[in-house]
Order: structure tokens, then sequence, then C-alpha cells
């Protein structure tokens, strides 16, 4: 479902994607992924932007961006960045520096739902390979 485009005074396209607007991908546990701002939902885009929410026992298999670094916020909840046999730990508040071809997956081992914005500067969610 497209996003809604308005005009600005500089007759730029601005876009709104409403909740539900984007592709969601289901995951493990009844955990989802939502891509909200890809070029399937807005025109010229250069980036994309998504959330997910990992339930608690959450645990996905490690990936690899091959050619895009991520960057996520993490919203509420908190888990561990498992980055080959390291778990890195974060929370609420917390922001995530992921470099391109780095192996990482994401476990919730709290007690509530994880919920994480996460970016790419690719108009869609990028190559990714298994870790």
């Amino acid at each position: 479902m497209p996003g809604t485009e308005r005009a600005s005074a500089r007759e730029a396209k601005v876009t709104v994607v409403p909740p539900g607007g984007g592709e969601r991908v289901a995951l493990p546990r009844g955990s989802s992924s939502d891509l909200v701002i890809t070029d399937g939902t807005v025109e010229s885009n250069s980036s994309m932007l998504g959330y997910s929410v990992f339930t608690p026992g959450t645990e996905t298999k490690q990936k690899v961006h091959v050619d895009a670094e991520e960057l996520a916020y993490i919203v509420s909840g908190s888990g561990s960045l498992l980055v080959g046999r390291e778990a890195i730990g974060y929370g609420t508040g917390d922001s995530l520096h992921i470099p391109a071809g780095v192996p990482h997956g994401i476990r919730n081992d709290g007690t509530e739902d994880l919920v994480m914005v996460f970016f790419f500067p690719t108009p869609n969610y990028p190559r990714t390979v298994d870790g």
C-alpha cells in the first residue's frame, strides 16, 4: 500500500506512510518486521526504514548484510546482539551500529517485547546472506 504524498512549499514530495502501509515480514515466535520506507512505499528514496517487534524468547539466525551497514534504535525492551559467539547486551534507548559484512542475530532475552527501529542506506532491505 503506497504512502500518501503531499507537496511542500518547495514542491518536493513528502510521503506519510501510515501504520500497516509497508511490508510485514513474519519472524519466529509471533515476532515481525515491518519494512515501512522502501521504494514500494516512497518514490525516489535512497534509504529504507523499518521496525521490528521481537517477543520474549525470540532468537533469529545470524545473517550478514553484504553491502550495507545497519543502524538501529531500541524503542523498548532489552536483548542481545549475537555476533559470532559473542552476545552484546542492549536495552531501551540504546542505538546500534552494525557494519556491513558483520554476521549478527537478535535475541530477546528479556520479559517484554523488544521493539527496534532500523535503517539501511539502501532503498530496500539490503542483500543479505546467512551468517
